[in-house]
């Protein structure tokens, strides 16, 4: 018998990890379109098992919504850690922003899956569902903090003029060539222009508190 040890083989490669899939898919669907990519076609791209793109994303949708579902429970916690003598509009702007920010620099391709959204009509309902989860956590916010229900005509409102200065930024990015960095920036900046009106809807008549004897 030899006395040289055993060679060991090369063994498998390493797993891909969800973040490099979502990249690799995300490249594919860009490329092709979200109709064009199959399953099949990003395992087999990414080098991964059916069983592990499962495993990550439940679903071929859930590569688009997974992280954006993120996003919705960053912005959940967010609100939760407001200071309790913040204003309630300022604690939605620093709220989205900061939410936003992490969701951006956790994913290479976090905004480029909204090239994505806007191009393929499948994906049109989905994309109103995570929406309305994502103003949903705003209004619910502002209902607790301003008084009145989540689903009233103002905090409702709010949460959704907030949305629009999202997306408004979204389409802005997409058909520049600004940077993550930039991005953020803007958002921060055109929040920090809307929502001391949208405060004012929180403002009882001839009284500088809100509802609640907060700032708003």
């Amino acid at each position: 018998m030899s006395s040289q040890p055993a060679r060991r083989g090369r063994g498998r490669p390493r797993a891909a990890t969800r973040g490099e899939v979502e990249k690799v898919a995300i490249e594919l669907m860009r490329r092709h379109g979200y109709e064009g990519v199959s399953v099949g076609a990003i395992v087999e791209a990414a080098g991964i098992g059916r069983t592990t793109f499962f495993r990550y994303f439940g679903t071929k949708p859930g590569v688009i919504w997974c992280a954006f579902d993120e996003t919705i429970v960053w912005l959940e916690a967010e609100l939760r850690a407001a200071p309790a003598d913040a204003g309630v509009m300022e604690a939605v702007r620093a709220a989205v922003v900061s939410s936003t920010r992490s969701a951006v620099f956790s994913s290479d391709v976090w905004l480029e899956r909204f090239h994505i959204l806007d191009t393929s009509p499948s994906l049109y309902i989905g994309a109103y569902e995570h929406w309305e989860r994502w103003k949903g956590v705003i209004a619910e916010y502002l209902a607790q903090h301003a008084g009145g229900s989540p689903g009233d005509a103002i905090p409702m409102a709010t949460a959704g003029a907030c949305q629009g200065v999202f997306i408004a930024e979204l389409r802005g990015w997409l058909n520049s060539d600004a940077g993550r960095d930039a991005f953020l920036e803007r958002l921060d900046q055109n929040l920090a222009r809307v929502t001391p009106v949208l405060a004012e809807l929180f403002r009882p008549t001839g009284s500088g508190t809100g509802a609640t004897g907060r700032r708003v």
